[in-house]
């Protein structure tokens, strides 16, 4: 390993997430399984139809893009709303901002289904539907890749956007402790492992206006993207990676850079 890869203190693998539920908040996990060539188990494994009949005409055909799902950007009320999924028990639960929760089986979501109708007035043309990939997950490309960034990076964004340090705002599903802001940039092409886990760093995350909504208020009144623009000259935060090797992802796993 090169002498410039070797820091005094080590990257460690701070925060495991996954988004069950495409578009909504995310789940924080301690550890996760992964396998090559794969999502995380349940990333994006389900997502919720924007209601509108030419959409649900196609929504048996597997993998669909976004535009046919709901979407923050498009509906930032979702930011009022948590949906949750327990992987043992194959069960949903939905909470609104009054702290109501109901919950179902993913299987018989019709419940769910017409109570976010009900949130969202207005919304739909058509009650949605809850869509479950039996495998993939309904990522904005279909390449099984995963996200990654670094803490400094985030830190970095909320210092020129005077913004909290959030990853919800990302939706990174490993967030690594790093030192320099966008160093994980320069990994774009090298193969990395986090514990026994080995993944391949592809590219950098292009971001969208999505990252302009706070995830605690909803609102979108600031240009996030034109700050890093004019700061950056790029719009991107965090990085593509593919699963190479089976194993399991551990919260505080050491990470090491191999090629």
């Amino acid at each position: 390993m090169p002498v410039s890869d070797q820091l005094a203190k080590p990257y460690r693998l701070k925060e495991i997430w996954q988004y069950p539920f495409k578009g909504f908040p995310g789940q924080r996990y301690t550890f996760a399984d992964a396998t090559p060539n794969q999502l995380l188990p349940a990333d994006r494994r389900f997502a919720v139809s924007n209601g509108h009949p030419i959409s649900h005409d196609k929504l048996d055909k597997g993998w669909l893009s976004k535009r046919h799902f709901i979407q923050l950007l498009s509906e930032p009320r979702l930011g009022e709303l948590t949906l949750t999924y327990d992987d043992e028990r194959d069960l949903i639960s939905l909470t609104d901002n009054t702290g109501s929760v109901l919950s179902t089986p993913a299987g018989k979501a019709g419940p769910v289904m017409d109570r976010i109708y009900e949130l969202l007035k207005g919304r739909f043309q058509v009650t949605p539907r809850l869509c479950r990939l039996a495998a993939g997950g309904y990522t904005d490309t279909q390449a099984p890749w995963i996200t990654l960034g670094g803490t400094a990076s985030l830190t970095d964004f909320s210092d020129k956007t005077f913004t909290p340090v959030d990853n919800r705002r990302f939706r990174l599903n490993l967030v690594i402790e790093t030192q320099t802001p966008f160093e994980e940039f320069d990994w774009a092409g090298r193969q990395i492992c986090i514990g026994d886990v080995e993944l391949e760093v592809i590219e950098p995350v292009g971001r969208c206006a999505a990252i302009n909504v706070d995830p605690d208020t909803t609102d979108a009144e600031q240009d996030h993207l034109r700050t890093m623009r004019q700061i950056h000259g790029h719009t991107n935060l965090g990085m593509f990676a593919r699963i190479v090797g089976k194993g399991r992802l551990a919260e505080g796993a050491e990470i090491r850079l191999l090629s």
